[in-house]
């Protein structure tokens, strides 16, 4: 990719959902690494020379399980000093002669990238996919799989939210981590205009530092 933060989409969009397989093909042998790394809660790629082949496997068998796929991208963020991209998407996964009616999935995107020179033209650099990661919420995976369990996860998760709260609260009476008329008894008002920042730590200050030399730079 010349231009990660325009062409990305369209990247992501023909891997997943090229109206036929020999765009899919070409599309992942000019835009990953041969040794890309991928990772998904339902399958890992570990990298190595094989890994842009194993990749393409993965992406025909995606479409083969479900010939017709519709995918949107709904946001990007690129991150050029630290060579990432990431996506929010949404797709709609029907699995081949499923009677179950498809959902809606969501997922998150890492690309991580790889900038190395054109071949054609030194002077000018191109960026390539070396690992990608797919994250998605357990009811956006059960919408990608099994779309009637996506209700009863639901309700599991929120009643895992209602044991949290009930727990907290019993750990609290307990003495666990309990809320006390400020910091140590000592009281707390929280003022945040004229306030006080925190200290910055050793890791902060480095990472200011940088900051400003690259803004002085640009300067």
């Amino acid at each position: 990719m010349d231009d990660p933060a325009n062409e990305v989409v369209s990247v992501a969009t023909l891997v997943t959902a090229a109206i036929n397989p020999e765009i899919q093909r070409e599309t992942v042998l000019k835009y990953y690494t041969p040794d890309m790394k991928f990772r998904h809660p339902l399958c890992t790629i570990s990298g190595g020379p094989n890994g842009r082949d194993a990749m393409l496997d993965v992406l025909q068998w995606y479409r083969i399980m479900s010939p017709v796929l519709k995918v949107r991208v709904n946001g990007v963020t690129y991150d050029k000093d630290r060579h990432t991209v990431y996506l929010d998407a949404t797709q709609v996964f029907h699995i081949r002669l499923s009677p179950l009616r498809p959902a809606p999935a969501r997922l998150i995107v890492l690309l991580k990238l790889r900038p190395e020179p054109s071949p054609t033209d030194p002077s000018k650099t191109l960026y390539y996919i070396e690992e990608q990661e797919d994250f998605y919420h357990p009811d956006d995976l059960a919408a990608l799989v099994v779309p009637p369990l996506v209700p009863l996860i639901r309700a599991g998760l929120q009643l895992a939210t209602l044991a949290c709260r009930i727990q907290a609260r019993i750990g609290s009476m307990l003495g666990y981590w309990t809320v006390q008329d400020g910091e140590g008894g000592k009281g707390v008002t929280l003022q945040p205009e004229g306030e006080p920042l925190p200290p910055i730590s050793e890791n902060e200050g480095v990472e200011l530092q940088n900051v400003d030399r690259k803004k002085r730079k640009k300067d």
